[in-house]
């Protein structure tokens, strides 16, 4: 008997630690202007770190990119990258993407990875 309830008890605390972390993510918001973002703006962008960020800026101060098709110029940067940035690329403007913590009764648009 305390077998089983012992693991009900297991069972129940590991659904309930799963769905605790299933119920709140990390999603983009807003626009990034590649050709003024800061380095901390651009890490924002999944698969960007501090190596591709200062990347990006030593590229753009030689020629701001005009396209997306200019980000290919930078080292590391590849199509499907630039696929999954679309939704927040911006070649013009001022930048104002964020991360936005949603839970699981907020819909979420594209989740960080």
């Amino acid at each position: 008997m305390k077998k089983i309830v012992l693991f009900l008890f297991v069972l129940v605390m590991g659904f309930a630690i799963r769905n605790s972390f299933a119920s709140e993510g990390k999603v983009l918001e807003g626009l990034i202007n590649v050709n003024t973002a800061n380095a901390e703006q651009l890490m924002l962008l999944p698969g960007i770190g501090e190596k591709k960020a200062a990347l990006i800026i030593q590229t753009r101060a030689q020629k701001p990119f005009a396209n997306k098709q200019d980000l290919l110029l930078v080292k590391g940067i590849g199509e499907k990258m630039i696929e999954d940035w679309k939704p927040y690329l911006s070649f013009e403007g001022t930048t104002s993407l964020k991360e936005k913590v949603v839970t699981a009764s907020q819909p979420a648009q594209q989740t960080v990875r």
